[in-house]
């Protein structure tokens, strides 16, 4: 009998074990391409990139030497031409997210709004927002630039215009503006949408009942309704406008004050293009710099949007309530 228990707990371990090695295999099948890739093209590059920036390195070897330098800090917020640049970089960057972000946020939901509504035909009109951020950022820009030709485009012979959109400074911003609301608009506008979807609609209904007009219906069901809609959105929206390049690249390549329009990232891709041999130890640091930049904005939005404690006020209230039943 006692070798008959023996037998059954070996089999029921055996099998665990097996059903163990089974579920691991599928994991591993599923999930370990996506690690390796993750691995090669973001931990490995990371902790090369940290590597550089503390170190001396060339482009004549795979290898940094004197690591734990910090020289290309010292460089970069010293008093020569490349911080300046760099900062003067970030400080443009910053500005443009500051006007286009708001833009970024309060068109998607605008939109979510509207089809939220389901009019005739709001799933074809769904779609069609949705599809510019399929397109190219190359092929949209060129686009646009035939489109807005000072000579050519035919925005300005059909409407009578003489506007050289590329030429100054401020349509050229304008347009890079376009070009950003039109092809990142769609990703927000589904995100808000889906969250526009799960809010119970119970509370309209309770909302309507108390005599809540529509926008005390949008202030006090909608919104908090979709905040961790609102709170990602906002989140990627700030972290890819602060890394903003192609758009720059692409639309203000021509314009004569292009040196005072240049993002971060475009500086240090200037920087890395020239021949200037610190230039991988620069760029590394410049890029840990605007990483941190970027973590202390997305820790302030953390703080400022987070849901507020009452504290012991309503507890305190509901007390008072109470005792002059």
């Amino acid at each position: 009998m006692r070798k008959l228990v023996e037998i059954k707990q070996y089999a029921q371990t055996r099998e665990m074990h097996k059903s163990l090695a089974r579920k691991s295999l599928s994991v591993g099948t599923f999930l370990g391409p996506y690690a390796v890739c993750f691995a090669m093209f973001f931990v490995f590059p990371l902790i090369f990139g940290i590597v550089m920036a503390f170190s001396e390195f060339t482009p004549t070897s795979f290898l940094p030497d004197d690591v734990g330098t910090l020289e290309n800090f010292t460089v970069l917020f010293g008093s020569n031409s490349i911080a300046r640049d760099f900062w003067s970089a970030v400080w443009t960057t910053i500005k443009f997210c500051a006007c286009i972000v708001p833009l970024s946020m309060l068109i998607p939901l605008g939109l979510a709004l509207l089809t939220n509504l389901k009019p005739p035909g709001y799933k074809l009109f769904r779609a069609m927002i949705y599809v510019p951020g399929i397109f190219p950022l190359t092929a949209t820009g060129l686009m646009l630039m035939r489109m807005f030709d000072s000579h050519y485009g035919w925005v300005n012979n059909v409407f009578g215009l003489s506007i050289d959109w590329f030429g100054s400074v401020t349509a050229c911003w304008f347009m890079i503006a376009f070009l950003c609301i039109w092809c990142g608009i769609g990703g927000n506008f589904i995100i808000m949408s889906a969250g526009l979807e799960n809010v119970d609609k119970t509370l309209y209904e309770a909302a309507k009942i108390d005599g809540c007009n529509a926008w005390q219906k949008f202030l006090h069901v909608t919104l908090p309704g979709i905040k961790p809609q609102l709170f990602l959105t906002l989140f990627t929206t700030i972290i890819g406008y602060m890394n903003i390049y192609g758009q720059i690249f692409i639309l203000g390549s021509n314009n004569p004050d292009l040196n005072s329009m240049k993002s971060a990232v475009y500086r240090i891709q200037d920087l890395l293009a020239g021949s200037n041999p610190r230039a991988f130890g620069y760029a590394a640091a410049m890029g840990i710099c605007l990483g941190l930049i970027i973590i202390v904005i997305a820790v302030v939005q953390l703080i400022v949007t987070k849901d507020r404690k009452g504290g012991r006020k309503h507890a305190e209230g509901f007390r008072q309530w109470k005792e002059s039943q």
